[in-house]
């Protein structure tokens, strides 16, 4: 099977934020940005925020400092595309810093500073070494105590999705790679979705361990983009349009039933604590 191209490993983050920069400002206040920032909006709930520091890696358009200023914060947020980070500024004006930067811009803040970190949507574009760089450098400006609040791709969405997906994701998992074509027989549609994909996804059953390696507890999850049918068994353009569908409230589910949006949620957010010194 051809390679999947990737953002933040075949393809470069800040050339394909660029070219979609506009696109993304002018849907921020559309369906889909609405269910995500809800979700992430209850991850916040049990944080502090008067009075506080927040970092906002990879902030956007700002709409998430804006948000955190309006509730008493001081704001830093840093991004790697000029066009984000002119909207940004725009958006809270002298209430904050924004800087153009990648993982880069995290080591100009002081050890110990931070009462909050947020990677929201953008941890998936980063390289290998780059991930590590932001989780080595949020539990070092963060206090104890303090929180990390992030958003992911949700790698186990790829068993629901019974397509290419589906089969990288056995490959990678359970068969090994040299086992894609016998997967793939299974599948009515293994060559389906020909598209980018993220560099970095995350498993919301594993997510824990990783936090605990940089001395992070997890305690929270939420799930967001919830798909009632295996994406093939849906409307196209729900796909091609991230606004041509309304997004089903995922954030008050029975306990009983939360288990299914591990897998029907093609995103997950956490919330963690830094209980260690690194």
């Amino acid at each position: 099977m051809k390679k999947l191209l990737k953002v933040g490993d075949t393809i470069s983050a800040v050339r394909y934020w660029s070219e979609r920069a506009n696109a993304y400002n002018e849907q921020i206040d559309g369906p889909y940005h609405r269910h995500r920032l809800a979700v992430i909006h209850r991850l916040l709930e049990a944080v502090a925020l008067d009075g506080t520091f927040c970092v906002d890696f990879g902030c956007g358009d700002g709409v998430m400092l804006e948000f955190l200023v309006a509730r008493g914060a001081c704001v830093f947020g840093c991004d790697p595309v000029a066009e984000m980070v002119a909207a940004a500024q725009r958006r809270i004006g002298n209430k904050g810093a924004v800087v153009r930067g990648g993982v880069d811009a995290l080591a100009r803040i002081k050890p110990r500073s931070v009462d909050c970190v947020l990677a929201l949507n953008v941890l998936a574009y980063l390289t290998a070494a780059e991930e590590q760089t932001f989780y080595r450098e949020a539990a070092r400006i963060l206090k104890p105590g303090a929180a990390l609040v992030v958003t992911h791709s949700n790698e186990l969405f790829d068993m629901y999705t019974l397509n290419r997906l589906t089969v990288d994701f056995y490959a990678r998992h359970f068969c090994g790679e040299g086992s894609a074509d016998r997967i793939a027989s299974l599948l009515t549609h293994p060559q389906i979705p020909e598209r980018i994909v993220f560099n970095v996804r995350e498993n919301p059953l594993s997510y824990a361990h990783k936090l605990a390696e940089f001395g992070f507890r997890e305690d929270q999850q939420e799930f967001m983009n919830l798909h009632p049918l295996p994406p093939l068994l849906m409307d196209p353009e729900g796909f091609r349009n991230i606004d041509a569908r309304e997004y089903a409230p995922t954030l008050d589910w029975p306990e009983q039933e939360r288990w299914k949006l591990m897998f029907m949620c093609s995103m997950f957010g956490s919330r963690a604590t830094l209980i260690a010194e690194n």
